[in-house]
């Protein structure tokens, strides 16, 4: 996925956050080393890494101007859609930005659909 920006003001009220834990998941690369939960790491239980929920420092814009320009209509509707489904995934709160049409920023099931169904649409010459 993108890169996430720092958002203006006090941040989402959904998605992830960093004031309240809720829990742990699998280790993915590029975690951040301060949320690995070492004391699980040394009882042997793998690589975990801890969530938390509450206000989001970051926003999520899933934009079609981050693909490389060499690459074709169906090749960026395909990246971004991998991108809704792994934002959705995560629980994040993400907008989409194309050629023409925007989604604004949400989480859930209906921001999910909405925005593949904004990618399924799409007729864009750009």
């Amino acid at each position: 996925m993108p890169p996430a920006a720092a958002s203006p003001g006090s941040g989402a009220e959904r998605g992830q956050g960093l004031e309240d834990f809720s829990g742990m998941r699998q280790y993915h690369r590029g975690d951040s080393p301060r949320h690995i939960a070492w004391k699980a790491a040394a009882r042997d239980q793998g690589l975990l890494t801890k969530q938390f929920t509450g206000r989001a420092e970051t926003e999520l814009w899933l934009d079609w101007a981050q693909l490389p320009a060499q690459m074709g209509v169906e090749e960026r509707l395909s990246h971004m859609a991998r991108w809704v489904l792994d934002a959705h995934a995560a629980g994040l709160t993400y907008g989409l930005r194309l050629p023409g049409a925007n989604v604004e920023m949400a989480a859930g099931e209906a921001q999910r659909d909405r925005c593949l169904e904004v990618l399924a649409l799409y007729g864009g010459d750009s």
